[in-house]
């Protein structure tokens, strides 16, 4: 079976600019229920910040406790450049990808690097599931013509 990572990814991806606060990317995530969101500059991918680079990013601010004219921003803390994936790959090497080096979700790109969605563990989940059922079909399929 060679699916490809465009037939499973989410492709509607939720953005912020380099220059949102960290506060409003921490209630943008909340709110819609996600752990990562794509930084966009100049319609390019810049960086992914997630869940943990906030919470880190609000464990120093508090630590510090010194200077709050100054609201850190998302594009201060991501991770620039991020590893992504052509939406032409096969899901299971974005699933390798994921595991070997420990990501949570993997950007989807085209081949003028455009971001086109990101490929989450829950997608992976999803496409674990489809792919029992069709395992489950064939096994039904096959005991019922050995009775018959």
């Amino acid at each position: 079976m060679n699916e490809l990572v465009r037939d499973w990814m989410t492709a509607t991806v939720i953005t912020v600019a380099p220059t949102t606060t960290i506060d409003e990317a921490d209630d943008l995530m909340q709110s819609r229920g996600i752990r990562r969101l794509a930084v966009i500059e100049d319609n390019l991918l810049a960086g992914i910040v997630s869940q943990g680079d906030i919470r880190a990013a609000k464990a120093t601010a508090s630590a510090d406790l010194g200077d709050f004219r100054h609201t850190p921003t998302v594009g201060a803390i991501m991770t620039p450049n991020p590893i992504t994936i052509p939406e032409s790959a096969s899901v299971a090497l974005a699933a390798k990808t994921m595991l070997q080096l420990k990501l949570s979700g993997l950007p989807v790109v085209n081949q003028a690097g455009e971001m086109r969605g990101i490929l989450s563990e829950s997608d992976l989940f999803r496409f674990i599931v489809e792919l029992a059922k069709g395992q489950e079909h064939r096994n039904a399929a096959s005991t019922v013509s050995r009775v018959a």
